[in-house]
């Protein structure tokens, strides 16, 4: 074949890929490479080569070989820097190149570093190439969170692809990355209309695999919103999408294998037609050994796509085996931290209930100062078990982030005001800072909020003493309906060294090893981790003796009703129930000790109670008896919490329910506060005495409003 029609035949193969298929665009490429080097020009052969392998690059990094895709770009690269001539062609080799750093390897500044340097001394270049590099650009922004730039050279790249039908792969990859800029900016509406346009132009254009890659990004997007229902029906097109592609390679490589037998019975037909020829000429001679090689080159190839087929295949039972021991693995971690939880708690609700009964009842000082010894042992240890399952759960994917309408600045005051008594101890002074140009009604996860707070002001207060700690909300950027906020938590202590900074978020770590005695390690990693669940990212300044500055900034939906949120207001303000011996409440609990823990709590405040061994004597007895309350445990003998409560509301309708559980996985919590769980609220074990008693009262005046 001469050098045009090669020329040619590359061509065809790449405008008819999705029609030819992969492993026959491969073999096609693979011989004109072996062909090529059959050329007296050099000029030619190069050229021939660096178009091969730069197509090769293409079809691998399509399939996610990235590996193989890299080292077919990189051969390209080394023929075309021998020519002269091709500028556009040495562009899109190493614009290629840049692609497989950024979506292969995530090395977004290896791949904007080639892209700047293409874009910056290439003249003259048409507007096709000028806009793939703007595009390619764009996406590398995206992933250097350079969002501005980004935006506007996607604006640009919409304009021309949508122009032409022709361009509508690019097309597609220029509507998937404004979902991607949209979702950053968390503008939610934005971000799914670009999703959907993706995806549907690559369904009308056949690109499966594209339409599959962008539907995986929009069922993220659904997840992290909280939309389940739509991400299953997302998910669910994924999935379509993903055995249509499978199914279409299989086709192609069952087509291609149809093509080799029919082939074969042809070159065998001419065969015997040659051999049975008295006459045999000398362009038949040449003709016979032009069909012998052909054939031979087909039963290679045929040979090679079979090893292909079998590597896909035993690659995806690879990936399958990895799913499942994945998914194994995360049931099993779940069951772990519900396990461990419920475990845990129970025996210390017993220590610290106990614990806080006998500080009440003997008040001679030496006995006293031991029990207190005691109490703030067994509070301790609470906190180290909190901290070590807070970051279990985070691991497990269980935490997200709740939406509520909150005042952000009465959370601002509630937690300077629950940090006075402790900074005092330490002969520190907190201080809270608030822009006023904070709008107050926010919307958004307060109780991760006030965690991150919590945590750094402790931490804080922890290692300055005789000092200043200050809280400051401050650098308000207001757009459309969200606000961007910057916190800082400051304090003049003894600061951190610069070796030591970046090791203080890990799990288990201290800035000296005279802090073991301090905590876990766990606080600041827990701080890390919820600011980042916010899409904020936490970092330091400090130097030993100057104190230090921990700042983040987050952000946040503005309440558009600007109204208070009813459900904080009402926790915090309720009746005091009078005549507290009036009112009778029923204890189901199968632990000895929970239960005289519980019952000796309440007599402090003059309630009267009873006690119920399991679920199916609560039944009995309710049916048996009145009650103003009932303190359910979940995990019983013969009968849990759940099944009963049920029961209990097939008959009773009007007593109140409230759930005590040492659980607090999010699946436990969702099936409390499931309507038709029958609970009217829940809290965990163990728990301190003024939380337990506001929540009763809360619940028997909620009881009693109701009736009346």
């Amino acid at each position: 074949m001469s050098f045009s029609e090669l020329e040619s035949a590359i061509n065809h193969t790449e405008n008819h890929l999705n029609s030819i298929g992969r492993a026959n665009g491969v073999m096609i490429l693979e011989t004109i490479i072996d062909v090529s080097e059959k050329f007296s020009s050099q000029q030619q052969e190069y050229y021939l080569k660096g178009v091969s392998y730069n197509l090769l690059g293409k079809i691998y990094f399509s399939t996610k070989d990235y590996k193989e895709a890299l080292k077919n770009y990189k051969i390209a690269d080394l023929f075309i820097k021998e020519l002269q001539g091709y500028p556009e062609l040495a562009i899109d080799v190493n614009n290629n190149i840049a692609l497989v750093y950024l979506e292969g390897f995530n090395k977004p500044a290896r791949a904007l570093k080639r892209i700047k340097h293409i874009y910056e001394n290439s003249e003259d270049l048409n507007i096709y190439y000028k806009r793939i590099l703007e595009l390619n650009l764009a996406n590398i922004y995206l992933k250097t969170k350079n969002h501005r730039k980004a935006y506007q050279l996607l604006k640009k790249c919409q304009k021309y692809f949508s122009s032409n039908e022709q361009h509508s792969s690019k097309l597609i990859i220029t509507y998937s990355s404004f979902g991607e800029y949209y979702n950053y900016h968390k503008n939610y509406t934005n971000a799914i209309k670009y999703y959907e346009l993706a995806a549907s132009l690559a369904e009308k254009n056949q690109l499966f695999r594209q339409a599959m890659n962008i539907y995986k990004k929009y069922e993220n997007l659904l997840v992290e919103t909280g939309r389940q229902d739509m991400a299953y029906a997302v998910l669910k097109k994924y999935t379509k999408h993903h055995q249509t592609a499978l199914e279409t390679e299989k086709l192609e490589t069952d087509q291609f294998k149809e093509k080799l037998i029919v082939s074969e019975k042809n070159n065998t037909i001419q065969t015997q037609k040659a051999e049975q020829s008295k006459t045999i000429s000398i362009f038949t001679l040449s003709l016979l050994l032009l069909c012998l090689i052909l054939f031979c080159f087909f039963i290679y190839n045929h040979k090679k796509i079979k090893v292909l087929s079998k590597s896909l295949e035993i690659r995806n039972k690879e990936l399958q085996i990895s799913k499942e021991k994945s998914d194994h693995l995360a049931a099993v971690k779940t069951k772990f931290i519900s396990t461990v939880s419920h475990e845990l708690r129970t025996p210390l609700y017993g220590v610290v209930g106990l614990s806080s009964i006998l500080m009440e009842r003997i008040k001679d000082k030496e006995n006293h100062k031991f029990i207190k010894l005691m109490k703030f042992s067994a509070d301790h240890l609470l906190n180290l078990i909190n901290d070590v399952l807070q970051v279990t759960k985070m691991e497990s994917y269980e935490i997200s982030l709740d939406k509520s309408v909150y005042n952000i600045k009465s959370l601002a005051d509630d937690i300077k005001n629950s940090f006075e008594y402790q900074a005092d101890k330490n002969g520190n002074t907190l201080h809270l800072n608030f822009d006023p140009n904070i709008p107050n009604s926010l919307i958004g996860d307060s109780v991760r909020l006030s965690q991150v707070f919590i945590n750094l002001i402790s931490n804080a207060n922890k290692f300055t003493k005789n000092g200043n700690i200050w809280l400051n909300f401050i650098k308000p950027v207001i757009t459309d309906n969200q606000v961007e906020i910057t916190f800082e938590i400051k304090d003049d202590g003894r600061g951190i060294p610069l070796d030591k900074q970046e090791l203080i978020f890990d799990k288990f770590s201290q800035a000296s090893s005279k802090d073991h005695t301090t905590g876990t390690g766990l606080g600041l990693h827990i701080v890390q981790n919820l600011v980042k669940l916010h899409g904020g990212d936490i970092k330091i300044k400090s130097s030993p003796g100057k104190g230090s500055t921990f700042y983040f900034t987050i952000s946040f939906e503005i309440d558009s009703n600007i109204k208070e949120n009813k459900k904080t207001n009402s926790s915090k303000k309720y009746i005091t129930l009078k005549n507290t011996e009036n009112y009778n409440i029923l204890i189901v609990e199968d632990n000895k000790i929970n239960q005289i823990v519980t019952q000796n709590v309440l007599k402090t405040k003059g309630y009267n109670s009873e006690i119920a061994d399991d679920g199916l004597i609560a039944i009995k007895m309710v049916k048996e008896n009145t009650y103003d309350l009932i303190l359910m445990d979940l995990n019983m003998p013969n009968m849990g919490g759940m099944e009963s409560t049920k029961i209990i509301r097939g008959f009773n309708s009007e007593v109140p329910i409230v759930a005590l559980t040492a659980s607090d996985t999010q699946d436990t919590v969702q099936a409390i506060l499931n309507p038709d769980s029958g609970f009217n609220d829940f809290l965990r074990k163990p728990y301190k005495n003024e939380e337990f008693f506001r929540k009763i009262e809360t619940t028997i005046n909620g009881a009693i409003s109701k009736a009346s």
